[in-house]
């Protein structure tokens, strides 16, 4: 007789179970418990401090505020962006999350499922607009790529809820294709990264409430969000890795695509699906 599947956390790795990978293709999303421990949790967060406080140097466009125009003053940040923190600081790169983010990953899109991009993410206190409008993550990338197949796995670490501004999905959007987005400050994304898509009647939204070391991992087509901090003294801290399949992110490589906020290169993305 052999032992019962040890399911969750073992190791470096964490073994999800036919439920939960139905559930992701069939919702666009899950939510799984206790992928991190405290003592992991606390290995990770003074590199965490570090960015989200703004003590690294030379990051440009890839330390801003996500709600809010590039040239918004940090002291003024609401919902405090650090892009590609594997980039500026590489020791952090194979921690215990990303580990297991890669994991899951690998049974979720298959062995192909590579690191595509980290990102750090702090809402302040009683921020009412540090929020992320509802969009679609496709939206942001170019096209071309051979695969689009992505899970995007989301660390919380402090509890997330309706308060202080948790992951909000409309379940089962991930079938319907890329919908039509806008960019939410001025014309065009020269001004602010943010794009935001309209919900449509019949839509429902889910909020996703984590506790510390939860995660949620959600694809590249479902439409989602998060409201503002309405906490008077509760940070939302959220650390994102995010895999793709392998030749997808050759794809993106090989045409100067990094995720960075100071690309520079020009190449045809999904802003042709900007409504009129």
């Amino acid at each position: 007789m052999t032992d019962a599947t040890h399911y969750g956390r073992n190791g470096d790795k964490y073994l999800l179970t036919p439920e939960q990978i139905e559930a992701y293709h069939r919702d666009g999303y899950i939510i799984l418990r206790g992928v991190l421990t405290e003592q992991e949790l606390q290995a990770i967060e003074p590199t965490f401090q570090q960015f989200i406080t703004g003590q690294v140097p030379d990051m440009g466009r890839d330390f801003c505020d996500m709600s809010g125009p590039y040239d918004r003053e940090f002291d003024d940040f609401a919902l405090v962006n650090a892009m590609l923190p594997r980039r500026y600081q590489p020791t952090i790169r194979d921690n215990v999350f990303e580990l297991r983010a890669a994991s899951i990953s690998r049974q979720l899109l298959g062995d192909s499922a590579t690191l595509d991009y980290d990102q750090f993410l702090a809402k302040r206190p009683n921020k009412l607009d540090a929020q992320f409008t509802m969009h679609q993550d496709l939206g942001y990338w170019p096209t071309g790529s051979p695969s689009t197949l992505t899970a995007t796995c989301s660390l919380a670490l402090d509890n997330a809820n309706s308060e202080n501004g948790c992951l909000k999905v409309v379940p089962g959007s991930h079938k319907g294709g890329l919908r039509p987005h806008q960019p939410l400050h001025g014309d065009n994304r020269e001004e602010s990264h943010i794009l935001s898509v309209e919900i449509k009647d019949g839509d429902e939204v889910v909020e996703l409430p984590l506790n510390r070391g939860d995660i949620t991992v959600h694809d590249e087509f479902i439409v989602h969000g998060s409201g503002g901090n309405r906490s008077a003294d509760s940070w939302r801290r959220t650390y994102i890795v995010a895999f793709r399949q392998k030749d997808c992110v050759e794809f993106e490589r090989s045409i100067g695509f990094t995720h960075s906020h100071n690309d520079q290169v020009s190449w045809q993305n999904h802003l042709g699906a900007l409504g009129e």
